[in-house]
């Protein structure tokens, strides 16, 4: 189902699971599979022409090896000091990724990771500069903190997750979901930093299209510009929002996260063609063979 005049590519899709369990005599493989098929029908549904993956490696290899045209992988890395550096290395000569990710916050709370404090993540940040590794950063409104050691790798390419601000769920809510923001847009002088446009709705307190979240967007948009920005829908986390929760939407769809954008009058056809896939392929170096 064609969309747009332009390649829709997701930035960012996590493994998705049956909601129900499926027969427990089926092999891990096999488990997989459906997942990969779970993904690729979602995508299907909503004109989704290709999507990052951020999983475990067993789900981006499976994915990548069914469908090579429309999937290709992140690696969230886990190890610090040396062993991180290596961890990059070895993932800038992995076929199934074009990028990497680091949690420099914990999720749960929203505070600074230690081993981001005490320096430990800061071989990643030089090797991933060394071999041209993009990194994706999970700040949960901790993207203030970054500068410092974005500063060191000006040729390292950044993308700041879920537009810099903590975001539920997963991460505890927050009466003014904007309120950090600021911390991302003092980091929009540094060139080699973009914006991941992810979990949109989950940032309103209306129905779609979402229209109170476009004064902050564009403040994004006017800081960092449409080329330095790219959109992910996160649908799977979307989904877990509570349908008519008290502090955020219902379990948003897939493709409101992208029609919110595709089709806002806010923006023009040329802006939305960088949010929508020209950005990322440009700084990824990726562009899927599907599209």
């Amino acid at each position: 189902m064609k969309t747009a005049p332009f390649p829709i590519i997701d930035g960012q899709i996590h493994q998705p699971t049956p909601p129900l369990p499926v027969d427990d005599s089926l092999s891990g493989a096999a488990k997989l599979l459906i997942n990969v098929e779970i993904a690729r029908e979602a995508m299907d549904s909503v004109g989704v022409d290709a999507a990052l993956v951020v999983a475990a490696l067993s789900y981006i290899d499976a994915c990548v090896a069914r469908y090579p045209g429309r999937f290709i992988g992140v690696e969230t890395f886990s190890a610090t000091a040396t062993e991180l550096a290596t961890a990059v290395e070895r993932a800038r000569d992995d076929a199934r990724l074009v990028a990497g990710r680091l949690l420099v916050t914990d999720f749960r709370t929203t505070e600074l990771s230690p081993n981001f404090t005490s320096g430990g993540m800061d071989a990643g940040f030089a090797a991933a500069e060394r071999v041209g590794l993009p990194l994706f950063l999970s700040t949960h409104g901790q993207a203030a903190a970054m500068r410092a050691l974005i500063e060191r790798h000006p040729k390292l390419t950044v993308i700041i997750d879920h537009l810099g601000v903590s975001q539920h769920p997963v991460s505890p809510a927050r009466d003014d979901p904007w309120d950090r923001l600021d911390g991302l847009l003092a980091l929009a002088d540094l060139p080699n930093v973009h914006v991941k446009l992810c979990g949109i709705p989950l940032l309103s307190r209306e129905a779609y299209p979402f229209a109170d979240t476009w004064p902050n967007l564009h403040r994004v948009i006017a800081a960092f510009g449409p080329d330095r920005l790219l959109w992910a829908s996160d649908y799977t986390r979307l989904r877990l929002a509570e349908a008519g929760g008290p502090t955020r939407n219902r379990g948003c769809l897939y493709s409101e996260s992208r029609d919110m954008l595709l089709h806002a009058a806010e923006i023009d056809e040329t802006a939305k063609a960088a949010i929508f896939g020209g950005t990322l392929t440009r700084i990824l170096n990726w562009t899927p063979p599907s599209v």
